[in-house]
């Protein structure tokens, strides 16, 4: 049987689905004819206009010339298209969190949060993948920059996930500054930052994740009408 799935501009895939799955989603709005499609067996991406039976779902003729894919995925997604909230996040346990954050002395946290960079859709230039987001914390000096930028950066896709949900945003910006100040002065990044503000960030941040994750399951569960 062929299976299908919606390969998002940041190379993030959802599916697959069979025929009649990818139609609800044409119908749903959460493809247009131009979004991605992976076919299995064999691998080739298409757009989703191409594919004779989702033909009549978007009015246009079917077998529509296929470009190469680096030509039809654009840099950034619109905030209003589709793609633009079909993120990749999973939920994990917030006391679990804290205890690693704390444990592992923060190695966790930023693997672990550092990963969600490329389980969002880009919707803007800047936004980092998670190489950037992690790698850079290693650089000398330009690390003190960025931990404040991939943090604050971090808070506000998250926030922005959970609006396009239906969620209030609620962005973390002003806690994760907090925590990021505490981590730039001696003994204090320790005593209040390691033990306290960022194991509270963390726990925070995840716990917004698993409330959006929730909310799209449950969504994307809904039948059509």
């Amino acid at each position: 049987m062929a299976m299908y799935s919606m390969v998002a501009a940041d190379g993030s895939a959802y599916g697959p689905v069979d025929e009649a799955g990818l139609t609800q989603w044409a119908r749903e709005g959460r493809i247009v004819s131009t979004s991605n499609i992976r076919c299995e067996p064999g691998g080739q991406v298409v757009s989703a206009g191409s594919l004779a039976f989702l033909g009549a779902v978007f009015g246009a003729a079917p077998m529509a010339p296929v470009q190469p894919v680096a030509a039809m995925v654009p840099q950034t997604i619109p905030r209003n298209s589709p793609a633009a909230s079909m993120h990749q996040l999973s939920e994990f346990s917030v006391a679990l969190v804290v205890v690693l954050q704390i444990v592992t002395l923060g190695i966790f946290s930023l693997i672990w949060f550092g990963l969600m960079a490329d389980k969002m859709p880009k919707l803007r230039h800047d936004d980092p993948s998670a190489g950037k987001h992690i790698g850079f914390m290693f650089i000398p000096f330009f690390n003190f920059y960025w931990v404040f930028f991939a943090y604050t950066r971090l808070c506000d896709r998250i926030a922005e996930q959970r609006e396009l949900r239906g969620l209030p945003g609620e962005s973390l910006k002003g806690l994760a500054i907090a925590a990021c100040i505490t981590a730039m002065i001696p003994y204090v990044n320790v005593c209040v930052g390691g033990l306290i503000m960022w194991p509270i960030f963390f726990g925070m941040l995840q716990s917004k994740v698993n409330e959006l994750v929730l909310v799209t399951q449950q969504q994307l569960a809904q039948p059509t009408t």
